[in-house]
């Protein structure tokens, strides 16, 4: 166990959390790690209520924690019944949002799953039809939460912790749900694995070792297409069109599923990845386009780029108007934003054109004209459609005033009039978190 944990990148000095169900694995893992005398080790059961003897088992759990000197906290969850998957998917979204939620800072959370269960992941997921990622199987060792998810008995074989348990006497539980064969993991675990094992008695290595394989394949090639990912995508983290059409069909798939994943979108499904190139290769008469991905979030399109966020990352800003005055502290703007003015050379606005005046800032008005020093009056719709601010971003710009006019536009726009020269200082007006 020792050698497994330092294996995974798992210090002596890591908090260990054990995601604990009291069955045959976790209580093996627990007992093994209670052993080494971890200071701060912990546990976590969570519970899910879809059994009759769901109470008993929490019950168990904490009992069996105790005795081996281990904090045990019951977390009970409720699984909906509606939404996408079927239960097993329900029942482990649910199980891992508590457990995230139960999480310490920089606490490392370990689970039980073992060689078998890595087999059953693969072929679970190869009659699926996954692809290199998915066919990777469980990786040892991922960020999670605050912290990070560890597997330390992945290249143990599940008769293994079985004959663990019986050896020292560790008591446990038995989930019958886990016997049950309308569940295809179950069916892989107690019709097919037994079948591959009959004929070929190291086959749950051989599958385990082609999980490596895929796994290792799919990390060459995230490598290469992260060059094409950064290629592709803005400062402001958008996807530019014209430069994604640019790549070489057979890669824009793999690249449209990074840049999704690395803007906190979800992993899209073959079809709908199809579904979602075809839009983009079509230039729309509004030069916008809104596609929705389920309850994962949405992908909207304006001109020649696209950007992903969940819904009500798209709601109106709170409406502002008020005075700012030297010395420009940092101002909130009423929706988790902050307005700075950045001290700088030759950029931003002229500090000797602003002088001692104070200056006015607001959000957008529908219908607004606004007087653009040089350019008079002007409609702020048009001019925000010159700057290229996409119509659901419009409502969150900050617009800064000068005596009645508008001479910036936060993170968009310096009046010319108003434009630092190369060696005068200048305020740079930028919206933060």
């Amino acid at each position: 166990m020792a050698q497994a944990l330092a294996g995974l990148g798992v210090s002596v000095t890591d908090n260990l959390l054990v995601a604990f169900s009291g069955g045959r694995d976790s209580a093996a893992l627990l007992h093994a790690l209670s052993r080494l005398g971890r200071p701060g080790l912990r546990a976590v059961h969570v519970h899910h209520g879809l059994q009759v003897g769901a109470d008993a088992w929490a019950a168990q759990a904490q009992t069996t924690a105790a005795a081996l000197g281990v904090a045990c906290e019951v977390v009970p969850v409720h699984v909906g019944q509606g939404g996408s998957g079927g239960p097993e998917a329900r029942a482990r979204e649910a199980r891992y949002r508590a457990l995230a939620s139960h999480m310490r800072a920089s606490e490392v959370l370990l689970t039980a799953h073992h060689a078998s269960d890595q087999a059953e992941t693969v072929l679970f997921r190869l009659v699926r039809g996954a692809g290199l990622a998915g066919l990777g199987g469980m990786v040892g060792v991922r960020p999670f939460g605050p912290g990070r998810l560890a597997r330390p008995l992945l290249d143990w074989p599940g008769a293994a912790l079985a004959a663990y348990v019986l050896e020292w006497q560790v008591p446990h539980v038995h989930d019958p749900s886990n016997d049950d064969e309308r569940y295809t993991r179950n069916y892989i675990r107690h019709r097919l694995l037994p079948v591959v094992s009959a004929r070929w008695p190291r086959g749950i290595e051989a599958i385990n070792r082609a999980a490596s394989h895929a796994r290792l394949a799919h990390d060459l090639l995230a490598a290469y297409v992260a060059r094409d990912v950064e290629a592709c995508t803005a400062a402001d983290g958008a996807l530019t069109i014209p430069v994604f059409l640019g790549l070489r069909p057979e890669v824009r798939a793999e690249v449209l599923r990074a840049w999704l994943v690395g803007r906190g979108g979800p992993v899209v499904s073959e079809a709908k990845c199809a579904e979602i190139l075809a839009a983009l290769a079509v230039v729309p008469r509004s030069r916008g386009q809104v596609l929705r991905l389920g309850r994962a979030g949405v992908l909207r399109r304006y001109r020649e780029r696209v950007v992903f966020g969940r819904d009500e990352a798209w709601g109106p800003a709170p409406t502002l108007r008020c005075v700012w005055a030297a010395p420009f502290p940092d101002l909130s703007l009423g929706d988790g934003r902050q307005l700075k003015a950045l001290p700088r050379l030759g950029e931003g606005v002229a500090a000797a054109r602003i002088g001692a005046r104070p200056l006015v800032v607001a959000s957008r008005v529908l219908g607004q004209r606004v007087l653009i020093p040089g350019r008079g009056h002007r409609a702020l719709k048009k001019f925000l459609q010159e700057l290229g601010i996409a119509p659901w971003d419009r409502s969150r710009v900050v617009l800064i005033f000068g005596d009645d006019a508008l001479i910036a536009v936060a993170d968009h726009w310096i009046c010319q009039d108003f434009r630092a020269g190369p060696q005068e200082a200048g305020l740079a007006f930028h919206v933060v978190p």
